[in-house]
């Protein structure tokens, strides 16, 4: 990861630093299916931050964002790391009600500001790159908890799914009406048969 030289003499005067995390989500549109981008990060206000070429608009959500410590290691280990959103956001209920939340790809980046002026130091960096693993199913009632937990995983994850779709019954179907090959699969195994029948 590079930091540019302000950023690297900030840190090397042991002042103090302003940094903000940044978590970006492309997930699909339930109603459309169609991918679509939604963003939020530690600051108070919306804000665009150019990130990987592009301009992101990312809404405010506060400190009450809360990312754990990011473990970089290599190997195939799957790791989670549980991030909390504020609720009463709208985007926020636009990411779990509107988009499919579940296995949508997941970015954190962090982004350094000079503790003098506010002013952002470039580049913004990446710290993890993974999906969305496990989300409420509906924000809760007052009274409830104060923020929405989400699952993240590290792509290691995509190592241990199978590929159930491409024989299942109903993906067989999908493809075509006529083919009952699999009808059966999921109790045949339970079917008892007499020893010679």
């Amino acid at each position: 990861m590079a930091y540019s030289e302000a950023a690297q003499q900030q840190l090397q005067e042991r002042r103090g630093t302003d940094a903000h995390v940044l978590l970006w989500f492309q997930a699909r549109n339930r109603s459309t299916g169609a991918p679509e981008t939604l963003g939020f990060w530690s600051g108070d206000d919306h804000r665009e931050f150019l990130v990987d070429g592009e301009i992101r608009t990312y809404f405010g959500a506060g400190s009450v964002i809360d990312v754990p410590p990011i473990i970089a290691a290599p190997g195939f280990s799957v790791r989670e790391y549980r991030v909390k959103l504020p609720p009463m956001l709208d985007e926020v209920k636009q990411l779990l009600q509107q988009y499919e939340p579940r296995h949508a790809e997941v970015h954190i980046h962090s982004a350094a500001f000079d503790i003098d002026t506010g002013n952002l130091m470039p580049p913004v960096n990446r710290r993890f790159k993974g999906y969305l693993n496990k989300a409420p199913e509906e924000l809760g009632p007052k009274g409830k908890p104060s923020h929405t937990q989400l699952v993240l995983v590290s792509p290691a994850r995509k190592l241990t799914q199978g590929l159930p779709l491409k024989r299942s019954n109903s993906e067989l179907q999908r493809r075509n009406p006529n083919d009952l090959g699999r009808e059966y699969s999921d109790v045949a195994g339970e079917w008892p048969v007499p020893w010679g029948g």
